[in-house]
């Protein structure tokens, strides 16, 4: 839109029915001329409470950021959005109280400004994890106006101390043999039921993975893939579009066969257990605008007897293919920002080589790459217990929550709802660490 000021809004809700809170705001910005480019995933988090508050405002909140233009100047769009959450009754005029809908300008145009009196972009404000972490998940490339040339995921890596969100990936295996659910969704309405289920339990991601990447599994043609996964992804798409704010769908698949057909069908992450090795898939995410997830592998499917050497420090193995990768995608001239990478736990690597890589994901951010983790029901885990895989969920979410206090930026796991509900208690117990309140 010409002579349209493009803008960064948070919104976010802890009282009454949050989500449909955050639709119609999201409406009702619509109605007063903001044009919506990109929304980012929903977030989780206790409320932001100075001390002594009362205990009944302890309500969590659900936050997005939202990324458009406008076409007035930033004071009337300010009165517009306050004439917006007037319309949201409040329970007290405290800012502190729990509120059906609040809206925040984050950035507003290419250099700092004044709004209302404050100056925009705030770092109060952006260091906050509910603003920082789902803008650093929407648009991790993102300058803001008074920051250099610093992105928010840069930006995020200077601040780790302040708790980063994670987003949540969903599995879905339509596979027959996979190590800790094979079979468990033989049908389209088993499928319908799980993913359902996730997005309620608050998914941000559901991954869709047709072939096995067990040790000894049957490897599948191109073709083979794209027989189990095409019903799956129309029935997924179906599900999200009834979902304003829907999920990301990826699909876990190395064939760049398969990856150009899944892209064709509008799906948004190519999960690449091979790390981008193949040069047509390459090719495929230079020429995508969508997000590629490069896993560091020994051999796939997994075969026991190719290992990384037991005397070799796998934080250093997967540092050093990371650089070696990031050299070839500079090349490819592939856009860095899109790609997002995975120590590969469990491919390949001893029990003690995977607790170690799980140890170091603040260290492996500083490459410059947002980190995805699949650790869920992993042998390894056995190497402590003596549950089976699919039993393993609680050793699981133990790995999980300590990946989260290193800043961990997507985790992907079967049992969705018991992490997102454990999460948030963690959280809970981290207030006056994660307290950013000018």
């Amino acid at each position: 839109m010409t002579g349209c000021v493009e803008s960064i809004l948070s919104i976010g809700t802890n009282r009454g029915d949050r989500i449909q809170n955050l639709n119609s705001g999201l409406q009702e910005l619509k109605q007063i001329g903001y044009s919506i480019d990109r929304i980012s995933p929903v977030v989780e988090t206790p409320a932001d409470l100075p001390p002594n508050s009362p205990a009944e405002w302890n309500c969590p909140f659900l936050n997005l950021v939202v990324k458009g233009s406008f076409p007035q100047d930033s004071e009337s769009f300010y009165v517009a959005t306050k004439k917006i959450q007037s319309r949201y009754e409040r329970r007290s005029h405290n800012k502190w109280a729990p509120r059906s809908l609040d809206i925040d300008i984050v950035s507003w145009g290419n250099h700092p400004v004044l709004v209302n009196g404050k100056t925009v972009p705030d770092t109060n404000m952006i260091l906050r994890p509910y603003v920082l972490s789902p803008l650093v998940h929407m648009a991790p490339d993102t300058v803001l106006p008074g920051y250099g040339d610093t992105t928010v995921f840069d930006l995020s890596c200077d601040h780790q101390d302040v708790s980063h969100i994670p987003m949540w990936m969903g599995i879905v295996n339509i596979t027959p043999d996979s190590f800790s659910d094979g079979g468990a969704l033989q049908t389209l309405d088993e499928v319908e039921e799980s993913v359902r289920s996730m997005i309620w339990q608050g998914a941000n991601i559901i991954d869709i993975g047709a072939e096995s990447t067990r040790p000894n599994a049957e490897a599948l043609s191109s073709d083979e893939e794209w027989i189990r996964l095409k019903p799956a992804i129309q029935l997924v798409q179906a599900i999200v579009r009834e979902f304003e704010l829907s999920p990301l769908i990826s699909i876990d698949t190395y064939h760049s066969e398969t990856a150009q057909k899944c892209l064709e069908y509008g799906v948004d992450i190519i999960n690449d257990v091979c790390g981008l090795s193949d040069p047509k898939m390459m090719e495929i995410a230079k020429e995508s605008d969508k997000t590629f997830i490069a896993m560091h592998s020994i051999t796939v499917p997994v075969r026991p007897d190719a290992k990384l050497d037991p005397r070799e420090n796998a934080c250093e193995a997967f540092s050093s293919w990371v650089r070696g990768k990031q050299n070839q995608w500079a090349e490819q001239g592939l856009n860095p920002d899109r790609v997002i990478i995975d120590p590969g736990v469990g491919f390949g690597k001893n029990s003690l080589q995977n607790l170690d890589l799980m140890e170091s994901i603040r260290e492996f951010r500083q490459l410059g790459h947002r980190v995805m983790v699949g650790h869920s029901r992993k042998r390894f885990l056995k190497s402590f217990s003596e549950q089976q895989s699919k039993d393993l969920d609680a050793e699981t979410l133990g790995a999980s929550l300590q990946m989260c206090a290193q800043s961990v930026d997507i985790l992907r796991v079967h049992n969705v709802e018991v992490h997102t509900r454990a999460y948030l208690s963690w959280l809970h117990l981290k207030r006056k660490q994660n307290r950013t309140i000018s």
